[in-house]
């Protein structure tokens, strides 16, 4: 073996030995065979760049519009949070799940399906006359994202051979999260200020509809009807991890506007049970299960915890900052929309610096041994 080369030898039907020499950094840098243009690849990155921009479109921007849009809705200030939490909770909480069917029953039609289903629900939003119709619109679009994020991640490692081609589409993949970002509060900032809240949903809806349908086309079908041998689901997971999650979420997001905040009964009640549950999912994840949803060996690299509470504090002080941050600018100071979008672009340039200081710092110290 040589550098960027590996030696094959194979026996032909006379018995003599053939070496065969292939280049594998080569083959790194070659587009994948399951494409048959550049079109077909441009097609298909299009629609996997696409969706990360989207899940951060729905969370940026709706922090731009929900002053305005909890005016018009007489949203009470207690349950404000709620239209924007309800979104990252659900993700969170079916991502694991959805993960695992993508490995089941090949990804493709869950990122298809969960890119239509977000697509209805934004379509729908659009139309909230009440908080109560908004924050079940949230709560369902988050099922849509929750199912197109892992299932993008399954269809770009599956896809390209490892190498620099696939090197370069992972950092591009990363570096849409904070685009979305900063086109999620520009296209609410103009929808705000100049035709209405509403129109941000249907924008976004609009653009869900160009990308599922590029990917329809243009996103290799690995449909499998029998899921690998081995591969299931693991049920008592999912009836542990995403009720554990939800509740315990909901304490949180909920004790601040509680009647006696940490003390009232409803929010011990459902930390106690988020925890409980929680504690349950750890030892049957741990110990029960054959094919878990969290492998305890995804903590055994060298600081993946570190970096799990890292990131954990990071994005929750994050989406307080953002939640927050729009209802002084726009309801305190009186600042339009479309300013509050303008003063806040400049974490575009924020998020992609920070993300490569994450991405290079747990790759260093991950790798490093």
């Amino acid at each position: 073996m040589t550098h960027g080369q590996v030696v094959v030898e194979s026996d032909d039907p006379e018995s003599a030995t053939t070496n065969t020499i292939i280049d594998v950094e080569k083959l790194g840098r070659q587009r994948p065979a399951v494409f048959a243009t550049r079109w077909a690849e441009l097609g298909f990155m299009f629609s996997l760049l696409g969706s990360m921009a989207m899940a951060e479109f729905f969370v940026s921007g709706f922090h731009i519009i929900l002053p305005p849009l909890a005016i018009e809705l007489e949203i009470p200030e207690a349950s404000r949070t709620w239209p924007s939490s309800v979104f990252s909770l659900v993700t969170g909480a079916f991502l694991l799940p959805l993960g695992r069917l993508s490995d089941m029953h090949g990804a493709y039609i869950i990122f298809n399906s969960g890119l239509a289903w977000m697509s209805i629900w934004c379509l729908v939003a659009g139309f909230s006359h009440n908080y109560t119709m908004l924050i079940i619109c949230r709560a369902l679009q988050g099922i849509g994202a929750a199912a197109f994020l892992p299932a993008g991640i399954t269809l770009l490692g599956k896809t390209y051979r490892p190498g620099p081609r696939k090197n370069f589409v992972f950092a591009i993949y990363g570096a849409f999260a904070p685009l979305g970002f900063f086109i999620g509060i520009l296209i609410a900032g103009i929808s705000g200020e100049y035709l209405s809240w509403k129109w941000y949903f249907w924008i976004g809806t609009i653009i869900l509809i160009v990308i599922f349908a590029t990917g329809f086309f243009s996103i290799p079908n690995d449909f499998n009807k029998q899921p690998p041998d081995g591969l299931e689901m693991d049920w008592l997971g999912v009836v542990t991890i995403v009720p554990g999650l939800i509740l315990l979420v909901y304490a949180i997001t909920d004790s601040s506007q509680a009647p006696k905040g940490w003390a009232s009964p409803q929010i011990i009640a459902t930390i106690i049970a988020g925890v409980v549950i929680l504690a349950a999912a750890v030892y049957l994840e741990g110990w029960v299960v054959q094919n878990p949803l969290v492998p305890a060996d995804l903590f055994s690299p060298p600081y993946m915890t570190t970096l799990v509470v890292a990131l954990f504090f990071a994005y929750g002080s994050f989406g307080v900052f953002l939640l927050y941050s729009s209802f002084y600018i726009e309801l305190v100071i009186e600042v339009s929309p479309l300013l509050t979008a303008l003063w806040k672009a400049e974490l575009l340039g924020l998020g992609s610096a920070g993300y490569g200081c994450v991405d290079s710092w747990h790759r260093y110290y991950i790798y490093r041994q």
